[in-house]
């Protein structure tokens, strides 16, 4: 992924499963599917509304990775919800999705 920029968004694919931070007043546990990620954040998509400015964990980054939710709407699937990373470097020098479609890749496909 060297060759994604700073603030870039990248389609990409993964299974994440987010919760609720710890001490939460309302604990939930969700898998949600990674669609975008740049170097600040990430696009899910989940099957339930988090609200805004709820911090979240992405148990399936490190040991739980910090997030904050900071867009939230309803779509045909179920919720886009876009998380802002505070975790300097999380993409893509932490954390790479397994699937990634960079621009490059997805000029070709459209030519």
């Amino acid at each position: 992924m060297q060759n994604s920029q700073i603030g870039e968004h990248v389609q990409c694919l993964d299974m994440l499963r987010v919760e609720s931070a710890s001490g939460s007043a309302q604990p939930f546990h969700e898998c949600a599917i990674l669609l975008e990620i740049w170097d600040s954040g990430g696009l899910l998509q989940t099957s339930m509304a988090i609200p805004i400015e709820t911090t979240i964990s992405i148990r399936s980054i490190a040991d739980g990775l910090p997030a904050k939710v900071v867009f939230c709407e309803q779509d045909d699937y179920g919720f886009l919800v876009k998380i802002a990373v505070s975790e300097p470097g999380w993409f893509p020098e932490s954390y790479t999705p397994p699937y990634v479609m960079t621009s490059l890749k997805a000029a070709k496909k459209c030519a």
